[in-house]
């Protein structure tokens, strides 16, 4: 729902370029350091001077600092020590989302040796969330004529962890009507449905309640539940239908809050109120549910807040039409 970010104003790149012609020599070998995310600000990345094959630890003698551009400055130079170090705490979900690697480039001078050195970091993952369903409770309504073998979609849980750190699987409560199938989606994300398993009577049981257990693979194990109550219904035979399974939509990001942005639309031909239809948010990030609003009644989507093109570029979200 937005354009790719691109941090590099035209005037920065002017300004680079400039300094760059004013150097005599620019450094061609890349330094790599990694460092896990969360690190206490002074947290030892790697030993510059030493790098660098300077005969001195210290750095001001050599005219040695960063020239990198950006927000905030995430790394600094211990003049004493010669030693590159965390200038605070490195969110690395923040900082890059759940890509499968979390690179920063920073530049280096020299400015005894007329050198720019180009160093890479790479923010490790610790696995410091919980995988997180939006909500805590779920109604799922089946009519008690369903057959077994009818799938219902349940929500799923978000972790902004990446590798094992992130969500892993899904398990559920032993009951004696319903059982878990976890779909693998062709971007490799896991999507549980319940799959109904032995008739429903809605005279002889008319709710069952079920736990849904979503769980990282990190060490140790992280997980949250979502409780699930499923209420059985008389006859409605039709679910709601799409009019599209995917839509998209591109804004720029100085639209007003309150800018209409898509509108969803699913029919169901049911009559009376088995045909109404109303619209919800079924899987959204925490951060991105503040943005936007949906209307229950028209599924129209609208901004909510503004959005900032340098915070996220892309929103992903998932609407439930019952």
């Amino acid at each position: 729902m937005a354009t790719p970010k691109n941090y590099r104003g035209r005037g920065d790149l002017v300004l680079l370029c400039a300094l760059l012609g004013t150097l005599g020599e620019i450094g061609r070998g890349q330094i790599h350091y990694s460092v896990p995310e969360e690190s206490d600000k002074g947290y030892f990345v790697g030993n510059i001077s030493k790098d660098l094959g300077l005969e001195s630890q210290e750095l001001a003698q050599h005219g040695v600092h960063i020239v990198s551009r950006g927000r905030r400055q995430l790394f600094a130079l211990n003049p004493g020590s010669g030693s590159l170090v965390t200038a605070g705490r490195i969110d690395r979900e923040e900082l890059c989302a759940q890509s499968a690697r979390c690179l920063v480039n920073i530049n280096i001078l020299v400015e005894d040796k007329g050198k720019l050195w180009g160093i890479e970091i790479e923010i490790t993952d610790i696995n410091d969330n919980n995988p997180k369903f939006q909500v805590d409770n779920l109604e799922v309504k089946i009519n008690e004529i369903a057959l077994p073998g009818t799938r219902y979609p349940l929500p799923g849980a978000v972790d902004p962890d990446v590798g094992l750190n992130s969500l892993q699987s899904y398990q559920l409560s032993p009951n004696h009507h319903f059982s878990l199938d976890v779909q693998t989606r062709d971007d490799g994300t896991i999507s549980p449905e319940l799959v109904l398993e032995s008739a429903l009577d809605r005279e002889e049981q008319a709710a069952h309640r079920l736990v849904l257990v979503a769980s990282d693979g990190g060490e140790p194990r992280r997980s949250s539940t979502l409780h699930i109550r499923v209420t059985v219904l008389d006859t409605n035979d039709n679910a709601p239908v799409f009019a599209q399974p995917i839509y998209r939509v591109k804004v720029p990001e100085n639209v007003p809050p309150g800018t209409r942005l898509l509108t969803v639309s699913a029919s169901d031909p049911d009559e009376g109120t088995n045909g109404e239809v109303a619209y919800k948010f079924w899987k959204i990030s925490e951060k991105q549910s503040p943005l936007f609003q949906l209307n229950e009644n028209t599924g129209e989507i609208s901004t909510a807040k503004s959005l900032d093109y340098e915070e996220c570029a892309f929103y992903d979200m998932e609407i439930q039409a019952e």
